[in-house]
């Protein structure tokens, strides 16, 4: 999967998800039915979710698992934590976070 069709995936995510800026500016989505109630999601781990691979926990080591689930580059998946995660505010991690609160309307 490519960065192009990962910003697809999460845009057409459901609204069974409920995306929200946490205090500390991190992207955090919480799921609203199902199984996935009340559990957190990050971006990454709500696209393989959707896509049937599992539930991951939104610490740095289970969203690179669930970005090698769905074929997302390891570096790619690094960046999306760190903009997930408010790392930096410059550079790629910002043009990143645009993308994501793009993709989700946030």
């Amino acid at each position: 999967m490519h960065s192009s069709e990962f910003y697809q995936q999460l845009s057409s995510l459901p609204q069974t998800y409920s995306w929200d800026i946490e205090g500390n500016q991190s992207i955090v989505g919480t799921g609203k039915r199902g199984k996935a109630k009340g559990l957190a999601f990050n971006p990454v781990t709500a696209v393989a979710h959707r896509q049937g691979h599992g539930e991951y926990a939104t610490n740095k080591r289970d969203t690179i698992r669930a970005g090698k689930a769905i074929g997302l580059s390891k570096t790619f998946v690094e960046n999306l934590y760190q903009a997930t995660t408010n790392h930096s505010n410059r550079g790629h991690s910002q043009v990143v976070r645009g993308k994501l609160r793009s993709a989700l309307e946030i």
